[in-house]
């Protein structure tokens, strides 16, 4: 690629990480760490763009907040790099599906009840040669939000302790967590 106006070059930082990812690209689950200010937008879209020309599938960048999707499509255009937003309602992207682009968008994409990306063993889920999972630390609690089921007894508790006792019993028997107080049931799945 063309290097963008206003990047002379990598700082020896981002040249390791990039190296390294480089070196190991062909392993799953691998984590990165940069200091903040350390150039770790234009890291994970790097990777991105490498592991698309490399594997010709669609990449899919996360981001924890909306805002941070900005930036990083606004990164992206400034990079000379592909990407296109995540739509939530709408179909996803041709320039994605077909691998032309980079898919930015917030962890809420794929980590919600219904997921556009598929789940594995469905018919037809959506093939993705990489997740980038940037600030990843602040992803745990949307992913916690989103595989958890909250109840409010309000007016009836009766109904709200028989479906209490119900997942009382089932998440005991699978060893999975469960919070009950005297208005809410926090079921973690």
């Amino acid at each position: 690629m063309p290097k963008p106006l206003g990047i002379n070059d990598l700082y020896s930082s981002q040249t390791e990480i990039l190296q390294a990812w480089f070196d190991r690209r062909s392993e799953r689950d691998i984590v990165l760490k940069l200091h903040t200010g350390g150039g770790k937008t234009l890291v994970g879209l790097l990777l991105a763009q490498s592991t698309l020309n490399e594997t010709g599938e669609p990449v899919l960048y996360l981001t924890p907040t909306t805002q941070l999707v900005q930036q990083t499509l606004e990164k992206a255009v400034e990079y000379g790099i592909p990407a296109v937003p995540y739509t939530k309602g709408q179909p996803l992207d041709d320039e994605f599906i077909n691998g032309n682009a980079i898919m930015v968008g917030t962890c809420k994409a794929l980590f919600n009840g219904i997921r556009k990306f598929g789940i594995r063993g469905e018919l037809n889920p959506q093939k993705l040669s990489a997740i980038i999972l940037d600030d990843a630390h602040a992803a745990f609690s949307v992913v916690r939000e989103s595989f958890t089921l909250e109840i409010l007894s309000t007016n009836n508790h009766k109904r709200y302790e028989a479906l209490a006792d119900i997942f009382r019993k089932s998440f005991k028997e699978i060893d999975k967590l469960g919070t009950l107080s005297d208005r809410v049931l926090n079921v973690n799945f």
